[in-house]
């Protein structure tokens, strides 16, 4: 009984899944570089289920056991009543988001600590062009107070605003018909940021 009441379960929690990381992928996708103009189709996303399948493969076979999916169900069913309700899904979706975040932001200071060659803080056109190219693409538009040099803020603050711009236009750089602009919101310390490299 109780294991037909998990296969039960297993269906609608694979497609779940499934949408987690399709939010997830389009949180990488917000927090990546805009695509290149002239590239409207060009996005930056996980695939098709790749990453539900590295989460839950633990032993890299590249197929997923009953044993694999059910210690990840058990997992995501944090108050172990057999049933996976949306505040679980929820609280998954945001623990996912905030250590994905937390190695691009990792991965960002690593190359930028890398690329300031003087450690004084911040990038010079030269540095950035040998250390981080795709950062350096955006050098001028990032360089808000326009002193030949970007802060880890002004990035952040720079690439905040240029997503915020992107979305607003939507995809093909106009905004839907009839709709306005979201209002633009302060930037958050901690807010995603580009890799830069």
């Amino acid at each position: 009984m109780q294991r037909n009441h998990k296969q039960q379960i297993l269906k609608p929690f694979l497609a779940a899944s499934a949408a987690l990381l399709v939010a997830g992928g389009a949180f990488a996708q917000a927090s990546a570089p805009a695509a290149p103009a002239g590239k409207p189709g060009h996005h930056h996303h996980m695939g098709h289920g790749g990453g539900w399948m590295k989460a839950v493969d633990t032993d890299n076979d590249g197929a997923i056991s009953k044993a694999e999916a059910d210690a990840y169900f058990n997992k995501l069913d944090t108050n172990r009543d057999g049933k996976i309700d949306k505040s679980e899904m929820d609280a998954h979706r945001k623990a996912v988001m905030a250590e994905r975040h937390a190695r691009m932001q990792a991965a960002f200071d690593e190359k930028f600590k890398a690329a300031d060659k003087n450690s004084d803080g911040a990038l010079t056109k030269a540095e950035a062009n040998a250390g981080m190219p795709r950062l350096a693409k955006r050098f001028d538009q990032l360089d808000a107070n326009r002193d030949g040099k970007l802060t880890r803020d002004e990035i952040r603050a720079g690439m905040q605003k240029m997503h915020r711009d992107h979305h607003r236009r939507g995809p093909q750089g106009q905004g839907a018909p009839g709709s306005q602009p979201a209002p633009a919101t302060p930037s958050a310390p901690g807010a995603p940021s580009t890799s830069g490299g």
